[in-house]
Parts: structure tokens; C-alpha cells; sequence
């Protein structure tokens, strides 16, 4: 069966002795699933990680609140009210103080908007590592229990998921078609979104990715016809064959049974 990536202490007790051991108690009392890094992939806990980046969220959102009340300011007449300033001394208290005004707000505009440029990237920035989290870490652990080859199935994965922000704030991990339609499952009798672990079983079956899981029975044949040279007992293959699965695998394969190294051929 398929172990949560994290669950609560009640749901610890209720596991079997021998599945208990694979999970390690965190300070809030909960349990994560401790999974074995594979090519700097790893399960990790991005709670902190939404934290963060809501309250970059809600910080952008206060600096939106504050740039509003210079919307309609003339950047340009300004910066020659700064000019102006230079030589108030001729001017009545009145225009004094309207000119000082004027060169306040463009102060303030101009620091508003750099807070607000600052906030976006900010944002940005969590939110591609936040998605780089769930989406690699459901996949991973999905391929991984499928007898995959990361390394091959992974960039595909990414291919065919997105993440979504709801209106409660919530992050999930959507499966979509080539058209950017959400997937639903294929299980019978549900009727919601496909999951990253069906997605990959399904991958499983079909023959463009069958070599890439162990056990299959795919031989990938011709995958070592032209598109692999061996030179001085390496074995080369060429980029194009490298980015087919079948391909890749096969190659694989005969050059650890002829005992030599595989070699991606440069461009």
C-alpha cells in the first residue's frame, strides 16, 4: 500500500510494528515518512516553507495598500518640485510648505515601489521552490515505489502537473493533458483529479516509458542499433537516443554487461 507522506500520532498507533520504523516523530507530534534521498531528491516538510511565503503575500499586500494613496502623482513634475525646493526661500510660507509636500510624496512613491518590486520577487521565488517541493517529492516517492528510474521519468512527470494556489490559500498539485485540462482519476467510481502516484502507474503501461521500470519485460529493442558507438571501450550514445527511455535503457543495459561505461555523446 501507499504510506503517507506524514500522519498523526493516532494513525502511528494504528500502523503494523513493521511499517512504524519508517517513520520519525517531528516536535509537533506528528510523523513523517522518512524516505531515503535519491539524486538530491528528497521527501521534505514545506510547511515553513507556505508560511513563508503567505506572509510575503500578505507583506506585498500592505505595500499595494500604501502605494494607493500616490496613485495619480506625476513622477515627472516631482522631481522639479526637488529643483524648486532650492530656491523657496522666495516664496510665501504657503508655497513653501505645498512645494515640501510634493517632494515627500515623490519620496515616499519612489520607496513604495521599490518595496513592491522587491516583494515580487520575493514571491516568485517561493513559489517556484514551493513548487519544486511538492511536485518532485509526490513524484520521487510515486516512481520510486513503481521500481522507476527517476533520473528518466522525472522530467516527464513535471511535464504533465502544475500547481495551483485555491482561494483558501491552500497549494495542491493538479495532472493535466497536453492541452492543460485537469485529469481526472481513473480509479472506479472516483470522480476527483488524478494523482501524481496514478499518473506514474499508468506511465508504467505504456510502452514509451515501460523500459524505464524494473520488471516490465521491455528489451527495447533496436535501442542499441546506430545511436550508440564504442569507442576505446565506451560505450557512446547519441543525445537523441538518449532522450528515449526505451533507448537509454537498452543502451544501459548492454554496456554494464560488456563491463564499460556509458557515455551521452556531446553536441
Amino acid at each position: 500500500m501507499a504510506l503517507a507522506a506524514i500522519i498523526k500520532s493516532e494513525a502511528f498507533d494504528k500502523l503494523p510494528e513493521a511499517i512504524r520504523p519508517e517513520y520519525k516523530k517531528q516536535d509537533d507530534g506528528s510523523y513523517l515518512l522518512d524516505v531515503m534521498p535519491v539524486n538530491d531528491f528528497a521527501l521534505e516538510n514545506v510547511k515553513g516553507l507556505k508560511s513563508a511565503l503567505s506572509a510575503e503575500r500578505a507583506a506585498k499586500d500592505t505595500a499595494l495598500g500604501g502605494l494607493k494613496a500616490f496613485e495619480g502623482l506625476d513622477a515627472q513634475a516631482a522631481r522639479a518640485a526637488l529643483e524648486k525646493i532650492k530656491n523657496l526661500g522666495e516664496l510665501p510660507t504657503e508655497g513653501k510648505v505645498k512645494e515640501q509636500i510634493e517632494a515627500i510624496k515623490k519620496q515616499l512613491e519612489d520607496k513604495h515601489k521599490g518595496e513592491l518590486s522587491a516583494k515580487d520577487t520575493s514571491v516568485s521565488k517561493l513559489t517556484k521552490q514551493l513548487e519544486k517541493l511538492l511536485v518532485e517529492s509526490a513524484a520521487i516517492k510515486a516512481i520510486s515505489e513503481n521500481k522507476g528510474n527517476i533520473e528518466l521519468l522525472l522530467p516527464h512527470v513535471r511535464n504533465s502537473v502544475r500547481m495551483k494556489q485555491l482561494e483558501n490559500g491552500e497549494f495542491v498539485v493538479e495532472v493535466v493533458d497536453k492541452d492543460g485540462v485537469v485529469r481526472i482519476s481513473p480509479a472506479t467510481g472516483q470522480t476527483g483529479n488524478m494523482s501524481i502516484a496514478e499518473l506514474v502507474q499508468e506511465m508504467k503501461t505504456k510502452d514509451t516509458y515501460a523500459p524505464a521500470f524494473e520488471g516490465t519485460g521491455a528489451s527495447g529493442s533496436g535501442a542499441t542499433g546506430s545511436g550508440v558507438k564504442i569507442q576505446n571501450g565506451v560505450h557512446v550514445l547519441s543525445q537523441a537516443d538518449a532522450r528515449d527511455p526505451q533507448k537509454y535503457r537498452a543502451a544501459k543495459e548492454a554496456a554494464t554487461k560488456a563491463g564499460c561505461q556509458l557515455q551521452i555523446a556531446k553536441s
